[in-house]
């Protein structure tokens, strides 16, 4: 079995979060390489001016490819492994309900975003240097996930359960600390997550015309379709209601109360949902 398989394992089936988290990593092992060795021979690979964002728009057109690239490329090491962490905590919470394609369309175009308010940004007086690592598209990952299941629920070391909408505000409000260009970044990625997350809130879905991606679980292949797992949660939010009301039931009147038919419901209900 392949490192990526293996990987797609922890990230729920999910190749296009394994492709992400691990090509991040592995595009930063390589710039600390390069970086390593140009100091080590005195020739200096110019990485940054090649595959990062010039905040110079006349150079960018030059360059148009550092949109995407810029992305990929990390130079500090808590820089690339915080956004990897976030990527895969907040990737996973979004592929609950969502699919490969929206991961993607939200990544890619949270980045692209952040790319172009950026330029925006430094066209007048608002940012300068150059732009790179993937905190914007992280955000529009992480804006989708919270407007997608803002109640879900998470646990945090030595917090306890906060529910993801909280956890998502945090988030927001320490990326954007500061000042500089970097953060029109943010801003870009995160309009786009919650423009995505709006849409696909009122039945828009952008990411259709998309190619379906399958996710390879430990058990079976399955696509991910948000229709089919908003069916299967509304299903066992019926399941959780009505087994509340066989159980006051029992509470009011005792567990002989329940006809033959009911305790078979129940016990097929408590087993279902165990699940």
């Amino acid at each position: 079995m392949t490192i990526i398989e293996k990987w797609k394992r922890y990230c729920d089936g999910s190749a296009t979060l394994a492709w992400l988290t691990l090509g991040i990593a592995l595009v930063w092992v390589i710039v600390t390489v390069i970086t390593i060795i140009g100091h080590m021979t005195h020739f200096a690979i110019p990485i940054a001016e090649w595959a990062t964002l010039p905040s110079y728009f006349p150079l960018f057109l030059s360059r148009p490819w550092t949109l995407l690239t810029y992305m990929l490329v990390h130079f500090d090491i808590l820089h690339m492994l915080f956004n990897v962490l976030w990527l895969y905590w907040f990737g996973r919470i979004m592929l609950i309900t969502l699919s490969d394609r929206h991961l993607l369309l939200s990544f890619i175009g949270g980045g692209i975003a952040g790319g172009l308010l950026f330029l925006a940004a430094s066209a007048i007086g608002y940012g300068s240097g150059w732009l790179c690592g993937c905190s914007a598209a992280v955000i529009a990952v992480m804006s989708v996930a919270a407007i997608r299941l803002p109640d879900h629920r998470i646990n945090l070391f030595l917090i306890g359960e906060v529910k993801l909408k909280w956890v998502a505000v945090a988030c927001c409000l320490l990326t954007f600390l500061g000042g500089g260009g970097n953060q029109a970044a943010h801003m870009g990625g995160l309009i786009w997550g919650v423009a995505i997350g709006l849409l696909l809130r009122n039945g828009i879905d952008p990411a259709k015309w998309l190619p379906t991606f399958h996710h390879t679980g430990s058990n079976a292949t399955y696509d991910r379709r948000p229709d089919i797992m908003v069916r299967v949660l509304k299903q066992r939010q019926n399941d959780m209601d009505r087994l509340d009301s066989l159980l006051d039931k029992i509470k009011l009147s005792g567990y002989e109360s329940l006809s033959r038919k009911e305790r078979k419901e129940l016990n097929e209900l408590s087993a279902r949902l165990k699940k």
